[in-house]
């Protein structure tokens, strides 16, 4: 796992110990958390949070068991689920954006910290 590689998962909107889990998880393909957290460097009292999290946004899969195992979402469907989730925002926001105009009620009623905005 290169720097470069947890630098990267950071910028799609991994945390640092989720970009460190998910890269260890692809070597690993499944392990119990605490292989996870050994081959990750994540502090294992911070695994169990780091990896439920990760489970609810779709990358990482929960194997229910004795001993519970983890693995990673193949990276080719967690890069195509990150794309369609970037292009629906890029999508919303464009809209949102166009929308506003400085002679329309929507950019006069926004609000920026609290404060009402002036045009």
């Amino acid at each position: 796992m290169t720097l470069r590689l947890i630098e990267n998962l950071q910028k799609l909107g991994f945390t640092g110990n989720e970009a460190k889990v998910y890269a260890s998880l692809v070597c690993l393909k499944q392990a119990k958390a605490s292989d996870i957290a050994e081959s990750a460097g994540v502090p294992r009292p911070k695994i169990y949070g780091t990896l439920r999290g990760m489970e609810k946004k779709g990358y990482v899969r929960i194997i229910e068991g004795e001993p519970t195992l983890f693995c990673c979402v193949q990276p080719e469907v967690l890069i195509l689920r990150i794309r369609a989730d970037f292009m629906l925002s890029l999508s919303e926001t464009a809209s949102e954006l166009n929308s506003l105009s400085p002679g329309s009620s929507n950019f006069a009623s926004e609000s920026f910290y609290g404060e009402q905005i002036r045009v």
